[in-house]
């Protein structure tokens, strides 16, 4: 397979991994027999006593010293076997607390391993000695060769704007130093892979690379990022981190030695060819990953780029959370779902003024107000092989052949009368309105082009197309887009979204931080595309929205298995998982709360959705997984079942000092899940052989993953551990902590 990453704040996608340096033996191991292409570590990590007094005098030595001797006992990549995650806290269940050791393991509804570790050193021959660098947030893995499956992940990092540093990486042959966020690929040995979750030992067993997957990055003109200048960079600026003429405009600068960095890598989604039938979808396999949010002192351009990282301007550059392809049903053309914050930039006020200065007042003869959270759900429609004036492209242009250049952004507009679908409400009221936001409840729309549109030209902000969302609907009269909390403020944040594989289905599963979720559905999509032609756009396609779950009481509808016991409170009183405890609610929260990751994985029977929470749940955060999902108007509501929880400011094992590794935990803190991918297509076998093939496209994995019952699943899902920040992980340029697991469910 091919692979690319593409970035979009920015958006950015790894570009086909043509040129990535391990194809076919798996980072130069030994082809020879299966044990000798696992990378082994040849020599033990060893010091002399003169390093060893030097190291004793400097500063944290004891830190240095500890992560040093970590090392020296083998903590490799895939070493580690004990978990982050727990299944309740260490308090109820009796788990032995101790530093770099697990708690209680026995998940009810599931079985979990992990398969890399944050801090952990590579000792495959090309990345010898490179750290795991965390936090790891979106994931994705794809058929490297018949022999071995590659995971690809990123770190959500903050560069100069948190204490660590990540470690630094040169790309375009070391012109540019980049520091931030990394995207990263581990191979495993296939067939060890499949038969992991049977056997007790340590994904290093099967662990046979490890690289970097950046070695050429281009920004939003399409220049390689090259060195930072002493004032303006006017060529080869990292756009996000500077104003369209190149000046920095990043209120920190980088206390370690690199030129740009790539802040807060969030969600991804790994996106391959032909993912809906031959010749349908994407050309090009892609990781599509964005920045999430920033913090400028300065007007700037929030444009970015990142993964043979190339950037993506046609989704508009207010940042996101994620964006995932979803069915076209065409194959002229490609569509996106597209969520996230539309305008998460501290600093911001300079932006806001220049955007009332250069606009003046709203249609509605309102100022512009900042634009953070004023969003409905989007979508986009790009075609294939333009560039962004509609002119031909030349076929070896990346982007364009993807339909990445010339495209438009739709937003879900709603008759907003009181004779409406929600009688007037915005979306985070009507989905905390018992009466409307059941399971099954509709919501009939449109799906409107919104005015801007990319034009390939590099603005600074105030230009945006984030600012349409305050707008009348065009051509709607009582029609207004459906925001969160209306045109004049924000409210909760569209989060991740899980793209609708089913055959002729397009739309997508969507989640939101006030802790509802549900499934949007574009109509007729094939007829509306069949009815333009070259570079016409439709105006507007039918859309449907149907609830899933509401900002309601879910508390009936966790299932814990006997587990998930926190600590009691102050009184006595019992606390479980079947409440948030994200503030100091004595009684806890009985709504899902900011649910982050967000994941729908396909049986042959139906789908099921795995959520993942981002509250600061002081006592554990939680991640689940749906029954069955369903949305008809039939009076039931799903059943959700506990799979794991980790972290907590008042968690037993984090108050503890409890870190894995040991040394990296000096404060108790919250944990985040963010992350799902279904690896059960790659690895599902057919008379004793693997039946997806690595030169298969993208429709052919899909059609695997839904052969695989739930129950026989390898799903894999992520913890991100920002209190682990110390020891190997500070010292050694792997940020903060965290894990990737693969949890096999075992539900009723």
């Amino acid at each position: 397979m091919k692979f690319s990453p593409l970035c979009v704040t920015s958006l950015w996608i790894v570009p086909s991994l043509t040129g990535a340096r391990i194809l076919g033996t798996g980072n130069g191991q030994e082809e020879a027999h299966p044990e000798g292409r696992v990378c082994r570590n040849g020599a033990p990590l060893t010091w002399s006593p003169a390093t060893q007094a030097v190291l004793s005098n400097m500063g944290y030595a004891e830190d240095i010293l500890q992560a040093l001797e970590l090392y020296a006992d083998g903590f490799t990549i895939g070493s580690t076997q004990e978990l982050i995650v727990e299944a309740q806290d260490a308090a109820v269940s009796g788990a032995t607390v101790r530093d770099g050791q697990a708690g209680d393991t026995d998940f009810p509804f599931g079985d979990i391993k992990p398969i890399v570790t944050m801090g952990e050193r590579s000792v495959c021959s090309e990345s010898m000695g490179q750290t795991v660098v965390g936090k790891p947030d979106g994931m994705g893995a794809y058929l490297l060769n018949e022999r071995t499956v590659r995971v690809i992940y990123q770190s959500e990092s903050y560069g100069p704007l948190e204490a660590n540093e990540a470690r630094a990486y040169p790309v375009n042959n070391g012109e540019a130093m980049i520091g931030g966020s990394h995207i990263a690929g581990i191979d495993y040995d296939r067939e060890k892979l499949s038969r992991f979750m049977n056997n007790n030992g340590p994904a290093s067993n099967m662990v046979v690379g490890f690289d970097s997957m950046i070695e050429k990055a281009y920004n939003l003109r399409g220049e390689p990022l090259g060195p930072r200048m002493e004032g303006n960079t006017t060529v080869g600026a990292h756009l996000s981190n500077t104003d369209a003429n190149g000046q920095w405009a990043v209120e920190a600068l980088p206390r370690i030695e690199y030129d740009w960095f790539y802040q807060s890598l969030c969600s991804a989604h790994m996106e391959e060819a032909y993912q809906w039938g031959p010749g349908i979808g994407l050309k090009d396999d892609l990781f599509i990953t964005n920045e999430e949010w920033h913090a400028f002192d300065n007007v700037t351009n929030f444009v970015g780029n990142s993964k043979s990282l190339y950037a993506a301007g046609v989704f508009s550059l207010g940042g996101f959370e994620k964006l995932a392809e979803i069915n076209p049903q065409s194959p002229d053309h490609v569509m996106f779902g597209v969520s996230g914050y539309n305008g998460d930039y501290s600093g911001y006020h300079p932006a806001l003024l220049a955007r009332q200065e250069e606009y003046g007042l709203r249609p509605d003869g309102n100022e512009y107000v900042w634009c953070n959270n004023i969003v409905p759900y989007r979508m986009y429609v790009g075609v294939k092989g333009l560039m962004e004036d509609g002119s031909r492209a030349p076929d070896d242009d990346f982007l364009a052949r993807n339909g990445l250049r010339y495209g438009q952004v739709y937003g879900f507009a709603i008759d907003m009368t009181e004779d409406g679908p929600t009688q007037g409400m915005w979306r985070d009221e009507f989905h905390s309105n018992a009466t409307f936001a059941y399971n099954g409840a509709k919501v009939e729309g449109k799906w409107v082009a919104q005015p801007w549109k990319w034009d390939g030209e590099v603005r600074n902000f105030e230009h945006d197309g984030s600012w349409d969302f305050q707008l009348p609907v065009p051509g709607m009269k009582d029609y207004k887009w459906w925001n969160s909390a209306g045109y004049d403020e924000g409210g909760a944040k569209t989060e991740h979204l899980s793209p609708d594989v089913r055959p002729g289905k397009t739309g997508f599963i969507q989640g939101s931080t006030a802790g509802y979720f549900g499934h949007l559905y574009v109509l007729d999509v094939e007829d509306v595309l069949k009815g333009v032609s070259g570079k016409e756009l439709p105006k507007s396609f039918d859309g449907e929205y149907y609830v899933y779950q509401g900002e309601l009481d879910v508390t009936k509808q966790i299932e814990l298995g006997g587990k998930f016991r926190y600590t009691d409170d102050a009184d006595g009183n019992r606390r479980d998982a079947t409440r948030n405890w994200d503030s100091t609610d004595e009684d806890g929260k009985v709504t899902f709360e900011d649910i982050d990751g967000l994941e729908v994985v396909y049986t042959p029977t139906g789908m099921h959705a795995v959520l993942q929470e981002d509250s600061g749940n002081r006592l554990g955060e939680r991640c689940l997984i749906s029954s069955e999902l369903e949305h008809e108007d039939d009076g039931k509501e799903l059943t959700y079942y506990m799979v794991a929880m980790s972290g907590g400011a008042e968690n037993t094992r984090m108050m503890a000092g409890v870190g894995i590794p040991a040394g990296s935990n000096k404060e108790a803190g919250s944990h985040e899940f963010s992350g799902v991918f279904d690896l059960s297509g790659l690895l599902r076998k057919s008379r004793g052989s693997f039946a997806l093939g690595a030169n298969e496209k993208g429709y052919r994995k899909r059609e695997e993953d839904a052969k695989v019952e739930l129950n026989d699943k390898y799903i894999m899902i992520n913890v991100q551990a920002a209190n682990f920040e110390h020891g190997a992980l500070k010292h050694f340029g792997a940020d903060t902590g965290g894990q990737i697991m693969i949890y096999k469910p075992r539900l009723p």
